[in-house]
């Protein structure tokens, strides 16, 4: 997430991108991770959908160096997901 953030505050056009999409009072850490969590759910219905609707939809009409962070936040998003993805005692079955 370090390094997404990294990019964003050091592109001005990044920074106003996201200042637009984001709420005023929200936190850049807050904003990427409830985007991150967003493409974290993708990743589960990927089987039934296809991703590059899926980020079409988020990035299309966004300008064209908005798609520098859609790498960053898709391995944030896969993170989370195989985070999710570990089983814990409750779901293993005996």
């Amino acid at each position: 997430m370090e390094e997404l953030i990294s990019l964003i505050q050091n592109d001005p056009e990044l920074w106003e991108i996201v200042d637009r999409l984001k709420h005023q009072d929200e936190d850049l850490d807050d904003f990427i991770l409830s985007i991150a969590q967003m493409l974290s759910m993708e990743f589960e219905e990927l089987h039934r959908t296809d991703l590059s609707d899926k980020q079409s939809a988020l990035f299309g009409g966004l300008p064209p160096t908005a798609f520098r962070m859609a790498p960053l936040m898709l391995h944030i998003a896969l993170d989370i997901f195989l985070m999710r993805s570990i089983p814990d005692h409750n779901s293993i079955r005996d």
